[in-house]
């Protein structure tokens, strides 16, 4: 969660007033949907729960 956090902030879709952090909070959700919109999806398909295809533009880098 906190590697998705930071890409999100790079994206410039964080929405952390705090973190991010390892725990999924509220601040992910509306970080993600902010980032969903970006890529133009709108209503409920930017309900700031990942999908793949989101998923996969964001490029998370793999945690060891």
């Amino acid at each position: 969660v906190t590697a998705m956090g930071r890409r999100l902030v790079a994206e410039g879709c964080g929405r952390y007033n705090q973190g991010p952090g390892p725990s999924w909070t509220l601040a992910d959700k509306n970080s993600y949907a902010a980032w969903q919109r970006k890529l133009g999806y709108t209503g409920s398909d930017a309900d700031g729960i990942p999908g793949k295809t989101s998923w996969d533009k964001l490029r998370v880098p793999k945690q060891l």
